[in-house]
């Protein structure tokens, strides 16, 4: 199964088991903003139809999914839980390697970010800001457009002041597309989070993707790192 039939079939099996509803492909393209047409998304439901993950109980229903595609669907998962698992382990070690160099710690954290993410990741303070993935974010067609880029770069050139207006009582927030207080257009968001260390030190995780991001693997992503800025490193002795 490719990445793209996986994706629909995960979003049939989410949405059928929230609503007992056969799951059709016009639904589920506006829903989870694929990136592809109703008509691809159709095909492909068909594909999975012919494989044995999904059935059509009606002639002009929707699909659901079968038990060969709950299992499939159980299986990514529990795959998917092992990978993130490696990953924060991954990450603890090369953050955690520079528990006695804040500065260094910033700027490990962020390239994680951006390796996690795709996207571009920042890491600092209001006075100092360490980035990486600035090639993912201008890997996106619509953000290599003049007047797009043009704003992006105006953000990403005054994270430090976005930094300054966050509200105060703030701990995790997303700001998408024109919420972005600075290149309202540049066709960006940004979601964002505060961390105290261990040592008391107040700092940032960010990141900074096109509008169609995907929201929940940043925050989760933020959610991972912040945790590990937050934690003490127990060195073996």
């Amino acid at each position: 199964m490719n990445s793209r039939q996986e994706a629909i079939l995960e979003a049939i099996v989410r949405e059928y088991v929230t609503t007992g509803v056969p799951v059709g492909s016009l639904f589920i393209t506006d829903k989870y903003s694929f990136p592809f047409s109703p008509a691809t998304v159709r095909a492909e439901m068909s594909e999975l139809e012919r494989l044995g993950y999904l059935a059509s109980p009606h002639t002009s229903a929707g699909r659901i999914p079968t038990e060969r595609g709950y299992r499939y669907f159980v299986d990514m998962i529990e795959s998917e839980k092992k990978l993130l698992y490696r990953r924060s382990q991954a990450a603890k070690k090369r953050i955690g390697s520079f528990e006695d160099n804040f500065g260094r710690r910033l700027d490990s954290a962020s390239q994680v970010l951006s390796e996690i993410t795709q996207n571009m990741g920042f890491a600092g303070t209001i006075d100092e800001i360490y980035s990486h993935g600035l090639g993912n974010l201008f890997s996106y067609p619509e953000l290599l457009l003049p007047d797009r880029a043009l704003k992006t770069a105006e953000l990403i050139d005054n994270l430090s002041y976005f930094l300054r207006e966050l509200p105060a009582d703030f701990e995790t927030r997303a700001y998408i597309g024109s919420e972005v207080p600075i290149g309202k257009t540049a066709g960006c968001s940004v979601v964002v989070t505060r961390f105290i260390s261990p040592d008391g030190r107040r700092g940032y995780l960010g990141v900074v993707g096109p509008t169609r991001m995907s929201y929940e693997e940043n925050l989760s992503a933020l959610k991972e790192i912040k945790n590990i800025m937050e934690t003490k490193n127990d060195k073996k002795r």
